[in-house]
């Protein structure tokens, strides 16, 4: 640990006094930072923060008073903020004035709808949207009420479609859809706005966990019937195949590495090329365990990937894999002999520095950093002085700083912040 480098510090105190401001919904917008927190007089409300204690402030009151707003799904399209109050979609520009309302949409039994899944396609944006007439299907939203509109009715009528899951391959929109008529789930391609294409049909009970674009290829984790199952296509029509399928609850995660692509499946670590053939293990770090050992927060920096598994031996702790069996072993023993650092909330920056959360035995729960190329990691700060833990979660990037959620046992849950590069340093 370099004493020199300068520490995180608190932006604001938004609940004044030990009271958390339960941050949340974390997004950054070209450099700007959105999230929603509670300072105790508004509920929970929409706040910006550029890393300075007068740029940190509350956007705008939506729903005046204590109560607070439904406020979820921020996301960025075309360098401005788009998210759901509710039943009703809104946009931020930063300003007060500036964040208005763009639709509000009706209530089906009682129940919100839409708008869901949120997500960004060619400059506007993509969502479920709902109306009787239609159900819940696939709508766009250039930011103004008049240009938000329904896109494809998938199932014609009332009966919804439920789109979600959205990427995008070769500029073309895939999603996942649910089919009425057969009474099935569907991963679709939508070419140029308008044309559906079938990719596969998923089954009755299937849905889709993850998909991860890797060039002109698509990896999608679904479950089928509760078992995870791992597949590839290149967004032509007959080219969807399954890779592998497991008998496991475990499969959390894809990451790309060198044009392949990596996940766990329990406590084994497993990379696939694309094919049936180059589907395979690569190391069972503890063999026998299950799901009490699995990898998680699997996350890529220079040419390795790092992520949190227990051996039997070390607890659970920072590993490694260069995507060999041999190069796949324990990195830091964060705390040392048996007992658990349990690294969490891994973020790679750049591809040069690594940020986690992790307990050495002696600090609590606390921001840890890596640096690529360095054999050991670096307590960050202490920010809850001793033994006590300040609970980091949440690092997100945005401009030149890294931000999260941490308790210094004084102002509760609050948003700090640490420079992305040691300023001060003289390495």
């Amino acid at each position: 640990m370099r004493s020199s480098c300068p520490r995180a510090r608190l932006v604001e105190d938004i609940n004044e006094g030990p009271e958390p401001s339960s941050i949340a919904n974390v997004t950054d917008v070209n450099g700007k930072l959105f999230f929603t927190a509670d300072d105790g007089e508004h509920g929970v409300e929409l706040w910006k923060s550029d890393g300075t204690r007068g740029g940190t402030r509350l956007v705008k009151d939506i729903t005046p008073g204590p109560a607070g707003s439904a406020i979820r799904e921020l996301t960025e399209v075309n360098g401005k903020l788009f998210f759901a109050v509710g039943p009703e979609l809104w946009k931020s520009d930063g300003t007060e004035r500036g964040t208005v309302r763009v639709a509000s949409f009706p209530m089906s039994g009682g129940f919100i709808v839409a708008p869901r899944s949120l997500f960004e396609y060619r400059g506007k944006l993509v969502f479920e949207g709902f109306d009787p007439e239609h159900g819940g299907e696939l709508w766009v939203s250039d930011g103004t009420t008049r240009g938000t509109r329904l896109l494809l009715d998938f199932n014609p009528g009332p009966r919804s479609s439920g789109p979600s899951d959205f990427v995008e391959l070769d500029g073309d929109l895939i999603l996942e859809v649910f089919d009425a008529v057969e009474e099935t789930v569907k991963l679709i391609k939508l070419e140029d706005w308008r044309r559906v294409v079938e990719l596969a049909d998923l089954g009755d009970e299937s849905s889709v966990q993850q998909m991860l674009v890797v060039g002109h290829r698509l990896f999608v984790f679904y479950e089928d019937e509760g078992d995870p199952v791992v597949a590839v296509t290149t967004g032509r029509p007959g080219s969807f195949m399954d890779l592998a399928s497991f008998r496991s609850r475990s499969v959390l995660q894809l990451v790309a590495l060198k044009g392949k692509v990596y996940f766990q499946v329990d406590s084994q670590l497993w990379v696939t090329d694309g094919t049936v053939a180059g589907t395979r293990m690569v190391k069972d770090i503890f063999p026998g365990s299950g799901s009490e050992a699995v990898l998680r927060f699997l996350t890529v920096l220079g040419d390795r990937i790092y992520f949190s598994a227990d051996d039997g031996v070390a607890g659970r702790e920072l590993w490694v894999s260069d995507g060999t069996e041999g190069g796949t072993r324990l990195f830091a023993d964060i705390n040392p002999g048996s007992a658990s650092s349990s690294p969490t909330d891994l973020l790679s920056v750049h591809n040069s520095k690594l940020f986690f959360a992790a307990d050495d035995g002696v600090h609590g729960r606390e921001p840890w950093k890596l640096h690529r190329g360095e054999d050991a990691p670096e307590l960050l700060m202490d920010i809850a002085p001793g033994a006590a833990s300040s609970s980091p979660r949440g690092f997100i990037r945005s401009d030149d700083e890294i931000f999260f959620a941490a308790d210094d046992g004084v102002s509760g849950e609050e948003l700090w912040a640490a420079p992305k590069e040691h300023r001060d340093c003289h390495r």
